[in-house]
């Protein structure tokens, strides 16, 4: 196998030659310097015949001022345009190297120039430096700033950890509201024996061939103004959408594992097409055992779990997991990337499933092996699994967008997302050290990605509510007779008056999911039935959507309503003068500033109770609580759902009565 170190030497030899370009009214030839020439000695010649002429750097370099040829597929900005605050930042770092005489060249890496490019702001920079450690340049800024009275707002140094392939130090501080990374740039050398890296200075073209994708390999030479394309492919890779490692994808991927996950977060970010050779190094057994084993799986999690905003940060691997921005999930193509996850057949190795999940799987079918991330599990299991997987993304994605993107905000756009995903596994668990049953869904975000415990629990609470809201949609659609036959909602239920169970229920159900409850409702509608579907029809995503989106609509619109419909009664009543009640309208305006404060059931998990526990253990004559005070707190709330302009005096008097008819039954 080629090595990376002898790939890079063996890319260094090839010549760099003089390029010459003709457009249609225009001839534009091009001189510039080798490598090994100073950048300060960079010649830049243009014999033009026409005055249409248009300035333009091949790789290794492209002018700032630059026009480029862009392909159909994909519109890249024919100059890099700054910022005020770029400006003011790089203006910085100049006037520090001529301060203290430096010869350091200052180049952005990667992602900064690559979003420019495509003419997207970019608010991570990374500097790479050639011939001092990021520290030691902080230092100089840092002491630079001191003299003009200025002061960097923030610093920080992130050891290398070359175990977990972090083999940078790296140096950040923070200028103009800015966090800026500054790291040398490095060549790495592997033993025969050890995956573990010797760090050194190296060149700019040994760091390009060291990036992740050709598309990342790419330098804005602060210095002299220029971009740098050192692997000659990453400007016609960008052009054309490619998704493209600069050396040999296997031994890519083996020196970082993680770069598997980042090829395919890119190339459904940008809707980019992934190489062949990459997609068949990363579905190899190497790289997936060093995927699973190598990369700590905090890292992971961070990497491809989350990633929504199209303004999304691109943020270095190292402070990954304390900024939890949303890098794939939460993208702008999140189902082309857990399909690419899914061809890749990565599923099982990113989504690690417990030792053994119950309800146990035939003992009779093919067990999945290492290679597929499920050892252990029946692999016609697992490969349904993942079918159901994909299947309900697809179609929560698509539901999501038909509803209208504006009515969830970002966080309930992910955790639907999540709970579209594992909505297959939301009956599956397995059994703890403590023989506990513990739902896999919570195993999945907490020990395989590693995500906060909030994740986990909002997903599985919806999960949870799915049955009931279920049982909620014939008579929230009809306006009927509420069932309950299929739902056991608990035995605090049985005082309230039938006419208002709906709303009683519905409000307690959304106390359960508090501002998930519309995530909820959407995910209810994928398992409701419409009359003609079947299990297959899910797994060939046949959902019905549009219906479905109706079924969404009504319901939402619904629940709306069991808030509002009291309260247009007693404003008709009070129009036409026929309350049974003679209100004053000072009265009148308190009892609707009261009905519209609670009768909403859109906020209603943010409803006061009217009564305390205290209260309930005077009316029952109780010297401590326990399960009978709980109880009835549930009541008095169902009460008070059922009676939104009631007191809590009128609300105490029916406690005392039902208590009253309950003691004389018994």
């Amino acid at each position: 196998m080629l090595s990376l170190n002898n790939a890079i030497k063996l890319k260094a030899k090839a010549p760099l030659l003089l390029h010459s370009f003709t457009l249609p009214t225009t001839k534009i030839t091009l001189a510039f310097r080798s490598v090994s020439t100073p950048l300060n000695e960079t010649a830049l010649s243009l014999n033009t015949t026409t005055p249409n002429t248009i300035p333009f750097l091949p790789s290794p370099f492209l002018s700032c001022r630059a026009a480029m040829t862009t392909a159909a597929c994909v519109q890249v900005k024919e100059q890099i345009e700054l910022t005020e605050t770029e400006k003011k930042i790089f203006d910085r770092l100049l006037n520090t190297l001529r301060h203290f005489n430096l010869q350091t060249q200052l180049r952005v890496a990667g992602g900064w120039v690559r979003d420019k490019l495509l003419g997207k702001e970019c608010y991570d920079i990374d500097i790479a430096l050639d011939n001092m450690l990021g520290s030691e340049f902080v230092d100089k800024v840092q002491e630079y700033l001191s003299t003009t009275g200025e002061v960097a707002q923030g610093l920080a140094v992130i050891p290398s950890n070359p175990e977990q392939s972090k083999h940078l130090e790296t140096a950040r501080m923070r200028l103009f509201d800015l966090w800026i990374d500054f790291v040398n740039l490095r060549c790495e050398d592997y033993s025969e024996n050890s995956r573990i890296p010797t760090m050194k200075f190296g060149t700019a073209e040994e760091d390009a061939y060291r990036r992740d994708l050709t598309i990342n390999s790419l330098f804005y030479n602060i210095n002299t103004n220029l971009v740098e394309d050192f692997t000659k492919r990453g400007l016609e890779d960008l052009k054309f959408g490619r998704i493209v490692t600069p050396l040999p994808p296997k031994a890519t991927f083996l020196d970082d594992p993680l770069r598997v996950l980042r090829a395919i977060r890119f190339g459904a970010r940008f809707d980019f097409t992934l190489d062949e050779e990459l997609k068949k190094a990363a579905a190899c057994d190497d790289v997936k055992t060093a995927l699973a084993a190598k990369i700590s799986r905090e890292r992971i999690g961070t990497e491809v779990i989350l990633y929504y905003s199209m303004y999304l940060v691109e943020l270095t691997t190292c402070c990954l997991s304390s900024m939890q921005i949303d890098l794939m999930i939460s993208g702008n193509q999140p189902v082309k990337a857990i399909d690419y996850v899914c061809d890749l057949t990565l599923f099982w190795v990113v989504f690690g499933l417990p030792p053994k999940v119950e309800p146990a799987v035939s003992e009779e079918c093919h067990r999945g092996g290492v290679e597929a991330g499920i050892c252990g599990y029946c692999f016609q299991w697992a490969r349904r699994m993942l079918k159901l997987s994909a299947a309900y993304l697809d179609a929560s994605w698509k539901l999501i967008q038909l509803i209208g993107c504006s009515n969830f905000d970002d966080e309930q756009r992910r955790l639907c997302l999540y709970s579209a995903l594992f909505l297959p596994l939301r009956s599956a668990a397995y059994k703890d050290r403590k023989d506990k049953k513990i739902p896999v869904v919570n195993y999945i975000f907490r020990d395989s990605l590693k995500r906060k415990a909030s994740d986990a629990d909002t997903v599985m609470n919806i999960h949870k509510s799915l049955e009931k809201f279920l049982s909620l949609i014939p008579s929230l659609l009809s306006n009927e007779d509420i069932q309950l036959t299929e739902v056991d909602w608990g035995r605090e239920f049985d005082d309230v008056p039938f006419t208002s169970k709906l709303r009683v229920l519905t409000g307690f159900l959304l106390r359960e999911i508090k501002d998930f409850w519309r995530v909820a409702l959407l995910i209810s509608t994928l398992l409701y039935p419409t009359g003609t579907e079947c299990s297959q029809d899910i797994i060939d995503k046949h959902f019905q959507l549009d219906k479905r989106k109706n079924i969404f609509v009504s319901v939402d619109n619904a629940i709306v309503k069991l808030g509002i419909s009291i309260l247009f009664f007693l404003f008709i009543c009070f129009m036409f003068n026929r309350c049974s009640i003679s209100y004053s309208r000072l009265e009148f305006e308190h009892l609707i500033l009261s009905f519209c404060m609670n009768a909403g059931l859109e906020k209603v998990w943010d409803l006061k109770p009217l009564v305390n526990g205290k209260d309930i253990m005077n009316v029952l004559q109780l010297k401590v609580g326990g399960p009978l005070v709980r109880e009835w707190q549930q009541k008095a709330l169902s009460w008070q759902l059922a009676h939104p302009s009631g007191t809590a005096e009128e609300c105490l008097d029916w406690m005392k009565e039902t208590h009253s008819k309950r003691i004389k039954m018994e």
